[in-house]
């Protein structure tokens, strides 16, 4: 995938109460457990995920910072941020798949904008988190 594919990935959300550094890092996680972004795969460069995302560069160093802590990326001297190999996803379901679909059409039906959606899909996440 190339660099600038990767960046439309993300889709981040200054108005939504998570820290845009914490949006990144999640959307990151789950592109590779959904095989977007797959084991041994180049991030694009700091400085080019905040010229395309329009955020500050030190926003994209804290995530990829906090990823490489969490062993989830390693920082390869003169390449760059790379998926860590033992990163895993799985296939979604296709009914999962179809569902998703639907929702985002009926949303945008609806003039939903894309900020509108993710902020919903967060909002029913944060309250019904496993163990509440």
């Amino acid at each position: 995938m190339t660099s600038s594919t990767l960046v439309n990935l993300f889709s981040l959300n200054s108005s939504s109460g998570i820290p845009i550094y914490r949006q990144l890092i999640d959307q990151i996680k789950q592109s590779i457990r959904m095989n977007l972004i797959r084991p041994g795969e180049q991030l694009p460069s700091v400085r080019n995920m905040a010229t395309a995302l329009q955020i500050n560069p030190m926003t994209i160093s804290k995530a990829f910072a906090q990823l490489e802590l969490e062993g989830v990326l390693i920082r390869k001297r003169g390449v760059g941020m790379l998926v860590a190999h033992g990163q895993t996803g799985h296939e979604i379901d296709t009914s999962i798949e179809k569902s998703l679909i639907e929702f985002v059409k009926q949303a945008r039906a609806d003039n939903l904008s894309d900020e509108d959606i993710i902020s919903l899909v967060q909002q029913h996440l944060s309250l019904h988190q496993e163990g509440k």
